[in-house]
């Protein structure tokens, strides 16, 4: 699957591909003023020879990169002026990622029974049942006192409660299968039941899934991004999932957090993991991404994929963000975990411009307001009241 790239200066492109360990001089920095390049990012040599016979006569190159990884370097209108029926696989995939990245109409979010209407922005608001969450551990384990917490989001405007029973924090440790379930449980249930708004279950267990789904939640948030066994329970329950990237477990992930490109590198990864779950019989209707903030990513890598979200559109699928309150935050902005509000609604806005239309946050009302004005003035349309 291709990743459409486009550089905001020469600059940029160079310093990138000398990265990527592009030949000297194998492109003119002038042709980034042209338009648009085109990655694969996980080719293999042969693809990569055929793609380039494929394209030669268009004025297409294909040049490449460190590991599996290509660059197609060709004029936009050249390649909308192939015909897909004569086109290879690669160059319909080509095709596929041009016009995902700048699709018109939103992509469908699907479960079975329901759907998620993405021609505005959604918001999933954070329900952590846990003792130890980096920003609102312990306000919620008493059951009632999360069902209200689900009430107050709703009214609010949350369009999703994601319900998690166990801390994925940096350096945390895990919670055994059974003691996740009885901490959510009752909170699926009642607010499943009560409070009139799919839930999600941010969970990476497929039998806390399968438990969670059974009792009325529609959509899985996997940060662990949808492991065969995860990928069995929803498609055999009919649910939706959010496929996150992660590198290595939550108390191992910032061990290592050095990429040749952390953007090519998570879509690569994503991209792999909805393929092997359509394989597996998941609609690709029922799949959404996310790069993972936070999650195996240093500041450096955080930055870069939210100066680069919109490359993830090309993908075709919902794209999903959790920037709220976290750490890479606090480095920019300064203060603790309760005073990163401002920098929050600043991500949220920078994710919203790029397309991004999942948005998991603990601020529900102020990250909704923020959205209606950013997704107006994006659009030129008012929201409707």
């Amino acid at each position: 699957m291709a990743r459409v790239r486009v550089y905001r200066s020469r600059a940029e492109a160079g310093e990138e591909w000398r990265r990527l360990g592009l030949p000297e001089g194998a492109l003119d920095l002038s042709e980034i003023d042209l338009g648009r390049f085109i990655f694969l990012d996980s080719l293999p040599p042969e693809g990569m020879e055929v793609l380039g016979k494929e394209l030669a006569p268009h004025g297409g190159t294909v040049l490449p990169c460190h590991g599996p990884r290509a660059l197609v370097a060709i004029p936009p209108l050249a390649l909308g002026a192939l015909v897909p029926a004569e086109a290879s696989v690669l160059l319909r995939e080509l095709q596929d990622a041009v016009r995902d990245r700048y699709a018109g109409e939103p992509p469908a979010f699907e479960w079975k029974g329901g759907s998620l209407d993405l021609s505005r922005p959604r918001v999933l608001g954070i329900l952590n049942v846990t003792p130890d969450s980096f920003s609102d551990g312990g306000r919620h384990l008493d059951a009632d006192a999360a069902v209200a917490r689900a009430w107050q989001m709703r009214r609010e405007g949350a369009d999703v409660i994601d319900v998690g029973g166990e801390s994925t924090r940096p350096r945390s440790m895990p919670v055994p299968p059974d003691v996740e379930w009885a901490r959510i449980a009752d909170v699926i249930r009642r607010v499943s039941a009560e409070v009139g708004a799919p839930v999600s279950v941010d969970t990476r267990r497929p039998e806390v899934a399968r438990r969670a789904l059974q009792a009325g939640a529609v959509i899985v948030n996997d940060v662990s991004g949808l492991r065969e066994g995860m990928v069995d329970v929803v498609r055999q329950e009919g649910a939706a999932a959010i496929v996150m990237h992660m590198r290595g477990e939550p108390a191992t992930m910032q061990n290592d957090t050095g990429y040749v490109d952390v953007v090519g590198d998570v879509y690569a990864f994503l991209e792999r993991r909805v393929r092997d779950a359509v394989r597996a019989g998941v609609p690709r209707e029922r799949l959404a991404i996310d790069p993972g903030l936070g999650f195996g990513k240093d500041l450096a890598g955080n930055l870069a994929i939210m100066s680069r979200l919109d490359e993830l559109r090309s993908m075709g699928r919902p794209v999903a963000i959790g920037a709220s309150r976290k750490s890479f935050l606090g480095r920019i902005a300064g203060g603790g975990p309760e005073d990163r509000l401002e920098a929050s609604l600043a991500a949220a806005a920078v994710a919203c411009w790029q397309g991004v239309q999942l948005f998991r946050v603990h601020d529900v009302k102020e990250t909704v307001r923020t959205l209606s004005a950013v997704s107006a003035m994006r659009t030129g349309i008012s929201p409707a009241p």
